[in-house]
């Protein structure tokens, strides 16, 4: 019976990621567009991503401080609700200063669903099997939210035209939907004595492994925010795309990133952190260079479709692997460390994407290629460092 009720938890949390995930899917790929459709520039729009990035990782950093008595399931259900509230708000506003204060909340209310949902998790289960279906229900739940609303923009049906609105109104619900799954998600949490709190902080930060792994999750994330956190503006003002075209492109891309995922996790189980670190961010440092070097629209869609497909492979040699070794106590605390760092390093590349864009779109691809060659120096010494311990 104990069984039984396991798998049902575990399921019921993987059926409220995926309409979380489905919802972020759609207004997390199209919100760009719905602001630069309401006057923002580009700079603008990177500006306010790396404010709102920067925000998340304070209020991340604040939770830690209080996660020995915060019950997991309430700062979830909290994040879904806030997030809820503001995109409805966002639907009925056309004030400037109410939709950056929105937008940053729900950007923020995002980023603490992702904190805090995986340490959930690992109180029904923390294996290899969950960690890839969790990631692959998460990425499939995203897809069929880009692909769904990016054919249909534009589409009409009578007076009623499919538009950006659309899309912000379909993510509310989906949202709501998800917060209806996990209220019926009923699990006892562990809660850390206050004491216990200042020597998990010096546990976790003291463990050579646990530093080095968190150095590399700055700059991973730095390179992640200078080329996708502007994805759909780079497509459709710099490659020229429509915006059905480039869903349907991000699309493709991501199922040929789930095929190579998919032959990985058959046939790469035993490949090192080292090897697994070298193909999945060196070839895409290797793409980012050739694109700088060539600097022809050729080169750069072949640079962003590398980026696509080698960020869906090996995830659980290169992250996996390293939150696995913290035990469930601690995950929750650790999540949130790791999401400060991951947060500001965000917020500095997308910052970084408008800047270096205001110089040419070509020199986009270079930053990017230079960080992610250190990210995958250090991933490489991460490996070699497992190793010895």
């Amino acid at each position: 019976m104990k069984r039984v009720k396991k798998i049902s938890d575990e399921n019921l949390l993987m059926i409220v990621l995926a309409f979380l995930a489905f919802s972020i899917g759609i207004w997390g790929n199209y919100r760009q567009l719905w602001l630069e459709d309401v006057g923002f520039t580009l700079i603008g729009i990177s500006k306010l991503f790396s404010v709102a990035l920067i925000c998340s990782a304070i209020i991340s950093f604040i939770i830690s401080l209080f996660s020995y008595k915060i019950k997991i399931k309430d700062i979830v259900l909290l994040s879904i609700l806030m997030r809820s509230i503001s995109m409805v708000i966002l639907l009925f506003t056309s004030n400037m200063f109410i939709i950056k204060t929105m937008m940053l909340l729900c950007i923020m209310c995002e980023v603490i669903f992702a904190i805090a949902f995986y340490p959930l998790l690992t109180y029904i289960t923390k294996t290899d099997e969950s960690y890839r279906k969790k990631t692959l229900i998460e990425y499939f739940a995203r897809d069929i939210g880009i692909v769904s609303c990016g054919l249909l923009i534009g589409v009409s049906l009578g007076k009623f035209v499919f538009n950006y609105d659309t899309c912000l109104l379909i993510s509310t619900f989906a949202s709501l939907l998800s917060m209806v799954f996990l209220a019926m998600f009923n699990h006892k949490e562990k809660h850390k004595k206050v004491e216990s709190l200042t020597k998990s902080f010096k546990e976790l930060l003291s463990n050579k492994i646990n530093k080095v792994f968190l150095t590399n999750q700055l700059i991973i994330n730095i390179s992640y925010g200078i080329v996708f956190d502007l994805m759909m503006l780079i497509l459709t003002n710099y490659i020229n795309f429509e915006v059905s075209l480039a869903s349907v492109f991000i699309i493709v891309c991501n199922v040929l990133g789930s095929i190579f995922a998919s032959i990985f996790s058959k046939y790469g189980k035993n490949l090192s952190i080292s090897v697994s670190s070298i193909i999945k961010f060196g070839t895409r440092s290797l793409g980012y260079f050739v694109a700088f070097t060539m600097n022809n629209i050729t080169s750069f869609i072949i640079a962003i479709v590398v980026a696509y497909i080698s960020s869906r492979i090996l995830e659980d040699k290169v992250t996996g692997k390293f939150l696995q070794i913290i035990d469930e106590e601690n995950q929750f605390l650790y999540g949130n460390i790791r999401y400060f760092v991951a947060c500001i390093g965000e917020g500095i590349g997308t910052f970084l994407a408008g800047v270096l864009i205001g110089y040419s779109f070509r020199v986009l691809f270079l930053g990017a290629a230079i960080v992610t060659l250190i990210q995958t120096i250090i991933l490489i010494y991460l490996g070699k460092l497992s190793k010895n311990c």
